[in-house]
């Protein structure tokens, strides 16, 4: 080379060099993970909600900058078509004096009416690991009372139960527990809640859905909510079998369409570098099966802020039909 044909090359090489260095120190990596995060995160819970065809939430907890997807899996199904009834994922269980009627919700349904006290279905449940609810469940059957009288519908092991009370109502419980200052579990009582007199019609199938997310518990009787109680306590291990009818009278009806779903969740993301949440973040974003907003809780789009420690703010924002941005 020439030194004239030198003296260009370099010349290109510091010019591709100095625009290059420029256009990288205008990056904004941090930021872009922050926002990743979120968006990552928020879109976890979306595609629960739309592929299981189940309610899914994102919870934040501004003080501590961490987000977390949660979702609804469903743990156990059962139709009662015959006897011993069959089970999803195997889950079949054996009967105890319990019968079958025509006339059920889908089909034959499962009875305990006229029968003798002890009657009922197990399922072994505690031997499976994804019974596990201590973050929250949900509970879903269809009941059809036919007197009023009370008695024992539902427990699953020590951990929930449903009775319907002697003026048709219903009363739902769990099993709390807390963790003391070393991490360890410790009982804490029953979380309780009742609902009025007379939410169950007789004679009729009642279409029933017990909730809880570590927020509140909440019946529902034919998609209303009937009765609901705040508490952020753990559900306790389930220590025995799913148990339909029992107790120490057999409740006067029958029983069909049960479904059991768990709380799964992702695992808690922190956000990175010298970014934070405002304090008056939403603390949860909650998606309907299906993937939209649930629109009991956001009535508009929600706006999640990401703060800089440099001053400077970005967004992102779910739509009402559950779309990130």
């Amino acid at each position: 080379m020439t030194l004239v044909e030198l003296l260009f090359t370099m010349t290109l090489i510091a010019i591709v060099l100095g625009v290059g260095l420029g256009s990288l120190a205008t990056l904004d990596l941090g930021g872009r993970a922050s926002v990743g995060v979120v968006q990552s995160t928020l879109r976890q819970a979306n595609n629960w909600a739309v592929a299981r065809r189940a309610p899914a939430r994102v919870r934040i907890d501004p003080a501590r900058g961490v987000i977390r997807a949660e979702g609804m899996d469903v743990i156990g199904t059962w139709h009662f078509e015959e006897l011993p009834p069959r089970g999803a994922f195997r889950l079949d269980g054996s009967v105890v004096g319990a019968e079958l009627v025509e006339d059920g919700f889908i089909g034959k349904a499962l009875t305990f009416h006229g029968l003798q006290a002890g009657a009922r279905h197990e399922i072994e449940v505690q031997r499976d690991p994804s019974y596990d609810v201590s973050t929250g469940f949900q509970v879903h059957c269809t009941l059809r009372p036919e007197k009023v009288a009370a008695g024992q519908v539902l427990r699953l092991g020590g951990s929930v139960g449903i009775d319907v009370t002697s003026r048709l109502g219903l009363e739902t419980f769990f099993s709390a527990e807390r963790l003391d200052e070393f991490g360890q579990p410790v009982a804490a009582g029953k979380a309780t809640v009742q609902t009025p007199a007379g939410v169950l019609r007789p004679d009729r199938w009642n279409r029933i859905t017990v909730s809880y997310d570590q927020s509140e518990l909440v019946v529902f009787v034919e998609g209303v909510a009937v009765a609901r109680v705040e508490e952020q306590a753990r559900v306790t291990k389930i220590d025995g079998p799913l148990v339909l009818g029992g107790g120490r009278r057999p409740w006067p009806g029958s029983i069909d369409n049960l479904v059991i779903t768990a709380v799964g969740s992702e695992e808690e993301v922190e956000l990175p570098g010298d970014t934070s949440f405002p304090s008056d973040t939403p603390k949860e974003i909650v998606f309907a099966a299906g993937g939209g907003l649930d629109r009991t809780v956001h009535d508009q789009p929600v706006r999640i802020m990401v703060d800089f420690a440099d001053g400077r703010r970005r967004s992102v924002q779910v739509n009402l039909f559950g779309t990130v941005e």
